[in-house]
Parts: C-alpha cells; structure tokens; sequence
C-alpha cells in the first residue's frame, strides 16, 4: 500500500539486505550510487548530496546510465529540480518518492518505462510532461503531489493521453491519474472509461462530487482514498455494477464496499449485510470512525482496509480466515480486537503501531504472523501464542516494549529476524527442545519450561 507503510517496508527491505544479501556490487560516482547490470550498462540507486539541482549523469565511468533504482531519491528533501539524461529508459518504483522539495524535473525523450508511485508525495512538484516515448506507467505516479494541478504530455504517445489535466490510456478506457492539486469541485468520468486504476483520484482536496458513467466495469481497490471533501458519487440508474448508497459505494457483483467517502464524516457505520469483501484501502484515515460492524457474511479483508482510523474496537466475523496486510496500522486507539475462530494468516503490518492494543488473544487456529505485524503496540503486556503457531514474520513485535512474558508454542517453526527486538527484561515460557527454548537460550532471556519434569542440568 502506497502512503507510510510502503516507506516503511522499504526500510526494513534494506535493512535486511544491506546486511545479509548482495545482489549486485553497489559503486560510488560523486555524491550518486550505482550498480552495473549484466549488459554493462549503470543503474543509478541512490544520492547522498544536499544540492537543491541534481543532474543525473549520462555515464558512470564507461557505463551508459540506463535506469534508475527503486527508492533511488526517495526522501531527498533538498532538491529541487532534477534533470534526466537522455540515455535513461527505465525509472522504477518510487524513484522520486517524498522528494518534498522538489518542483520540477526533465524526463529524456527516450524514456520507456515508470514504475509505480514513482513522484509519489512531491507536494511541491508544480509541473511535469511525460516524453511521447512512455509505454508503460505503473501506480498512480503522481499521487499526493499537491500543488500539480494538470499532467501533460509531449507530441503523439501512441499508449497515453491527456485530456484537461487527466492522463488515460491512449483509448481513454482507463483513467490513470486525476491530479491531486486539480482544483476543480465536479468531474465527470467520459463514457469511453471502463476502469478507474489504482489510487487515481488519491488525496485530491478539491473534488467533492464524482459522475461515473455506466460504462465502468472496474474500479481498482479505493481510488478516492484521501479525497477528503468528497462526498457524493452519481451512478448511472442503468449500472449493472456499482451502487452508491449510505456514503459508500458498491461493487453489486462482488458484492464488495469499495469506498467510504472521506466527506461522510460519522462516528459510527454498520457494513450492509451481505457484503463478502472489504477493498484495499476502502476505510482508509477515518480519524473520526470509532465503530464498524462487519456482517457474517464477510469472508475478505484486503490490504490497509481500515489503516488509520479512529476505531476503539472491532470484532471480525467468523468466515474471515485471513486479514491482508496493514488492516488496521497505525489505528492509534484500538484497544481491542475479536478474531475470528478460523483465522488462519495475519498479514504483514496488520496492527503496525496500534499502541492502545493491550490484550491480544489469538485464535488456536492461527498458524501465521506476518512481517511486522505487531510492531509498536506498546500496549501489550503479555504474549500467549496460539499451539498451532508455525511462523512469526520479521519484526513481528518489534519494540512491543511493555511485554514481560511470552508463551511459545511447542510446534513453532520460524522465528523472523529481530521479531522480539526492543523487549526487556523478558520471561519466556516454553518447552524443552522447542524452537522457543532454542530463541530463549540464543537471547539470553529467562525461562519458564511448561514441562515441570524437566530440570536444566546447570540448576541440579
């Protein structure tokens, strides 16, 4: 999911990597970093400079300047205008990304390739044109950059198009990027666009009402997540598809809430019955929802469903056997959560930061804890750890500071990397020869063996 947690899996991934695993030789050009690729040509992967104009170099030693790196510039936030040799037909994911100060930047003639989000949350970037070269653009490449009212592009790109501002694919079937700082009050969605894509409308502060046509076939997870005036959507009376109603709107096919509106603004929302799925990001920051009632005839939670909201509580309906990643991360007064009875899979960053968390029973069939999944619910006192437990993530509870004693399963499998990290003065209840005892004596934490006929040799 786009937003704080991509930037956080970003650091952990390169944490992990920059100590464990080298997939390419990383040099250094000046204040730029780069990899050489197996056709001899240069990657540029990162910038330790403070200059507020960078000019990314066409040549590396004797390496032509192909590409540049996921997250190569993320964060930067001195620059202010970049320019992009010719030479480069590649950007990947988040290139640009959180580049804070930037407000324009020269994309080559010849580039061929955007990933995804790559210019996402520039909130000074005031301009930009795509070259007529592009034939691929992943994710919204400019979400949440405010201040870019319009996208252009330049001479006859046979896969894009620009209408008023608005980038589609060159059928204008589907609706790629709606510029965040786009200030207009109404729009209307052309007859010719069958799919809205991901995150397409993201965090415009403008746009309070939105005409979809009957011609819309698809909507990619919550592409208004962050539109925070918007409050009506008008459908068609003639869509076979999608329903607005309640200040949500509806996949009647799916039958999945895509949406709740940021312009809805209640304390509380009761989820239709007969509602199988909850999209990615579709209760996204809510600060001001306390209560959801999920029906019983929800089965798919998706990813980030309900990260940043207000919630306090939230029971989860019994035919929920996984959560996606992210669910509720960062819901900062969550206090308690009721799994289901089947629950068999906690997805990566599922409670990431929900610091008011303070009991957590699991459901004895619960056989996986995703990456990060608990990390900073300093709330938690204790941890009982469901018997059917095979894997715990990553830091799966990173800095859970206020934790005093875990009880390990005797089947457990894996422990991930520093999953128990930042915990003092630990007790750890397990069984002798268990994964549990091995983790324990590894990290020189105490230990309570279940199995009261057995006696550590250095205490008899």
């Amino acid at each position: 999911m786009k937003k704080f947690l991509y930037t956080l899996l970003f650091v952990f991934t390169a944490a992990i990597w920059s100590r464990n695993v080298c997939f390419a030789e990383e040099l250094k050009f000046g204040n730029f970093t780069y990899e050489l690729l197996p056709d001899s040509t240069a990657e540029i992967t990162g910038y330790t400079g403070e200059d507020k104009e960078i000019v990314i170099p066409d040549k590396v030693e004797d390496a032509p300047v192909t590409s540049i790196g996921a997250n190569a510039f993320t964060s930067n936030k001195t620059v202010e205008q970049i320019t992009i040799p010719v030479s480069v037909v590649s950007i990947s994911d988040h290139a640009f990304s959180e580049c804070t100060a930037l407000k324009a930047v020269t994309l080559p003639a010849g580039l061929l390739s955007m990933g995804d989000l790559v210019f996402q949350g520039d909130v000074a970037l005031e301009s930009v044109t795509l070259p007529a070269s592009l034939v691929h653009i992943g994710m919204n490449p400019f979400d949440r950059c405010d201040e870019l009212k319009e996208i252009s592009i330049s001479g006859d790109n046979i896969f894009y198009h620009v209408i008023d501002g608005v980038l589609y694919n060159r059928a204008q079937t589907v609706l790629i990027s709606y510029p965040t700082g786009k200030p207009e009050k109404s729009f209307v969605v052309p007859e010719t666009v069958t799919e809205l894509a991901f995150a397409s409308f993201s965090e415009n502060k403008y746009i309070e009402d939105i005409t979809l046509p009957d011609t819309i076939t698809k909507i990619n997870g919550n592409p208004f997540c962050g539109c925070v005036h918007l409050a009506a959507m008008h459908i068609s009376p003639f869509s076979r598809n999608f329903e607005f109603f309640s200040g949500a709107l509806f996949n009647t096919q799916d039958r999945e809430l895509i949406a709740y509106l940021w312009g809805s603004e209640n304390e509380s929302y009761t989820v239709p019955k007969g509602i199988r799925s909850i999209a990615q990001e579709a209760f996204y920051k809510h600060p001001e929802l306390k209560k959801i009632e999920l029906p019983q005839t929800l089965t798919t939670i998706k990813d980030a469903a309900f990260a940043e909201c207000g919630l306090t509580e939230i029971k989860i309906p019994d035919n929920v056997i996984a959560m996606g990643n992210s669910t509720f991360s960062n819901c900062a007064d969550l206090k308690s959560v009721t799994f289901p009875s089947g629950l068999t899979w906690i997805g990566n960053y599922a409670f990431y930061e929900c610091e008011a968390l303070t009991t957590l029973t699991l459901p004895k069939s619960l056989a996986d804890i995703g990456e990060a999944a608990f990390y900073h619910c300093t709330g938690l006192t204790e941890l009982v750890l469901p018997e059917n437990l095979l894997f715990i993530g990553d830091y799966a509870f990173l800095e859970c500071t206020d934790v005093k004693k875990i009880d390990f399963p005797s089947n457990l499998f894996s422990i991930g990397r520093a999953a128990f990290y930042g915990i003092q003065d630990l007790v750890v209840s397990t069984e002798h020869g268990t994964l549990g005892e091995e983790w324990a004596l590894q990290n020189q934490v105490r230990i309570e063996y279940k199995n009261v006929d057995y006696m550590p040799t250095d205490l008899i």
